[in-house]
């Protein structure tokens, strides 16, 4: 496995990715990012991802802020979860970005595997968002520094 910036080229594999999740799952809440928005934000942020045998397996969208990296997306291939990529992924944006700045991400309050993956890397609870997802579930607010 090994973990690269992402460039325009890697843009049909990151959507590729993002459709699995879809099919898995369909357009839940806390993963809604139908086309249409996945294609603004990927025109807009800077990504990193993980690969296997050169097969994208996992990826994260982030922005940089004046007081902080904002992780907008982070996708995990179905066929591919609970092999470390993500954690992989993560550790490699903390220590090319977190020295800079702070880090930030929110995700869906029913999403507690990514909570307790966020927990392990050192991301703390900052704020909850109440009712801010399609479903009015809360969004926790996380912050890495």
């Amino acid at each position: 496995m090994h973990i690269e910036t992402l460039t325009s080229i890697h843009k049909p594999a990151m959507r590729a990715l993002i459709e699995a999740i879809h099919a898995e799952q369909g357009l839940l809440p806390q993963f809604y990012w139908p086309q249409e928005l996945l294609g603004a934000e990927m025109a807009t942020a800077e990504a990193v991802g993980a690969f296997e045998n050169n097969v994208l397996i996992g990826f994260v969208l982030y922005r940089e802020l004046p007081e902080a990296f904002e992780i907008s997306l982070v996708a995990s291939h179905p066929q591919y979860r609970r092999r470390g990529a993500m954690e992989k992924v993560f550790e490699y944006l903390v220590n090319a970005k977190g020295q800079e700045r702070e880090l930030w991400l929110e995700v869906h309050e029913e999403n507690v595997p990514a909570q307790k993956l966020y927990e392990k890397l050192g991301f703390k609870e900052i704020r909850r968002r109440p009712r801010y997802y399609k479903d009015g579930a809360t969004a926790i607010l996380y912050s890495h520094s």
